[in-house]
């Protein structure tokens, strides 16, 4: 622990190798040794740590978000998503579990890149949270968070969500800054700070799309 502490990694690592030779069964060693390989750079190592912690024992919850984080940090979006999502309703990590992987569905991926699949997925995981506890503040940050990727691909010219509706929302231009509009005037209305009220109010403005009326 003191190597770690002291950011001597690779003697660390040696160390924590060693107990976990000791004691090959226990849990510990095994997340100690991901934390030392991920912070060492080798990160196809530290998510099989992570992996087999949360294979082995499904109360070590801090493995699967430590799992997704190397597998972003990996390019490995996807990955992520199923790591984070394989965290149970019956946990009370759930909702943080799923806001986390609405965000990894999202982030690190160019504007111009397909993407139709993955903003459904997330569009519907964020109603979905409603029914398990998230506040309006959190949900509204993350209906932004959505809109506005599904408006940077359209503005980008390439592949947004499909023909529909998005939160409630046409995924056409006008529909998503309509969406947007609305939800940063719901986060205004929550604000608690009168600075942060007007902010809000003045992205709202910035997205509301031009009219004639």
């Amino acid at each position: 622990m003191h190597a770690l502490a002291t950011g001597d990694h690779e003697t660390a690592a040696l160390s924590f190798d060693a107990v976990y030779d000791a004691f090959p069964g226990e849990p510990a060693p095994k997340l100690a040794l991901g934390v030392c390989a991920e912070l060492l750079g080798q990160l196809d190592n530290a998510a099989e740590y992570y992996r087999l912690v949360w294979a082995t024992d499904p109360s070590f919850v801090g493995a699967a978000f430590a799992l997704a984080r190397v597998r972003l940090a990996a390019g490995d979006g996807e990955g992520a998503v199923r790591a984070l999502e394989s965290v149970p309703e019956a946990s009370i990590h759930y909702t943080a579990a799923r806001v986390a992987a609405v965000r990894a569905r999202l982030r690190r991926r160019p504007a111009r890149e397909a993407l139709p699949d993955d903003l459904v997925a997330a569009a519907a995981q964020v109603e979905r949270l409603a029914e398990f506890g998230l506040d309006a503040v959190r949900r509204e940050r993350l209906a932004t968070e959505v809109l506005g990727t599904a408006l940077d691909r359209v503005l980008a010219g390439g592949p947004g969500a499909p023909p529909g509706e998005l939160l409630g929302s046409p995924t056409d231009e006008r529909g998503l800054r309509f969406g947007l509009e609305r939800s940063y005037r719901v986060l205004a209305r929550l604000a608690q700070r009168g600075e942060e009220r007007i902010e809000l109010v003045e992205r709202a403005n910035r997205y509301r799309p031009r009219t004639w009326v």
